[in-house]
């Protein structure tokens, strides 16, 4: 087949969702992985009932015979690999350093940052061949410390490293970190229920103002730069940690085109 093939983790809502449905869209193949079975089912038929192609793969990033899994899938029925949106995440626990349990840490670097390293690891062979692109969905609390985050921030600052270091070692694919922004997502609702116990109390009514006066941002907006890196990220950008909404990013083909896509969406 000659249309790009995108696997797109944390894909059954959300992030993820968003920018399969702005990938598939634009004419790729898109392979949804999640935990949830039945909700990426249900953004499968959501993607081909907008005249998009798409295959849910229901796996965990946390589990290495899964990442290898969906490489797998994603060859028998598209036969290459053109892209991976590493997008799953978790910002739990959300507890101070001096009380958290060290295996809730462990957890959520399994999500954050080993996950993606091994779907990367499973697709890069096939990714090398098209000269393939890893956008790796990063955040602000990369390079800021936020009390009550340190599991959250230490994993996206090193998942910022392990873009860097992957764009030295690969030099024919283009890997990019993306800053999305505060979007509202489930993981903001898990900011709201569980943030109050772990933050300060200030970045805590912070994150529930913006809630409560539609500060967050559509996944939409930010699910469109993310599609559009996957498909048209220059090489020289590798390595970079780019914000969805920079003036490049928007300048890019798939992002000045993403407004009345969304607009063709049903609801």
């Amino acid at each position: 087949m000659s249309e790009p093939t995108v696997i797109i983790t944390g894909a059954s809502r959300g992030l993820g969702l968003a920018a399969a449905r702005f990938a598939a869209a634009a004419g790729a193949n898109v392979v949804l992985l999640a935990r949830s079975g039945d909700a990426l089912a249900e953004a499968a038929r959501l993607i081909e009932a907008e005249g998009g192609t798409a295959v849910a793969i229901p796996g965990d990033v946390t589990d290495a015979e899964d990442c290898a899994y969906v490489v797998a899938a994603a060859l028998a029925r598209y036969g290459r690999i053109d892209a991976l949106i590493n997008n799953a995440g978790t910002i739990e626990p959300i507890a101070p350093i001096a009380e958290v349990d060290v295996m809730a840490w462990q957890e959520n670097l399994s999500v954050n940052l080993l996950g993606p390293l091994q779907l990367t690891q499973a697709a890069l062979p096939h990714l090398r061949q098209r000269r393939g692109r890893v956008i790796n969905v990063s955040s602000g609390a990369a390079t800021y410390g936020l009390p009550g985050w340190g599991a959250y921030c230490a994993a996206k600052g090193a998942l910022n490293q392990l873009t860097r270091v992957l764009a030295a070692e690969e030099p024919l694919i283009t890997a990019v970190a993306v800053r999305p922004g505060a979007v509202d997502t489930a993981m903001q609702q898990v900011i709201r229920e569980q943030g109050a116990a772990g933050m300060a109390p200030d970045v805590y009514a912070r994150f529930v103002r913006k809630y409560e006066d539609g500060q967050l941002l559509s996944p939409d907006k930010p699910g469109a730069a993310l599609a559009t890196l996957a498909l048209y990220a220059p090489p020289e950008w590798s390595g970079e940690f780019v914000a969805w909404d920079e003036a490049r990013v928007q300048a890019l083909p798939l992002t000045s085109e993403a407004s009345q896509t969304a607009r063709n969406f049903p609801d």
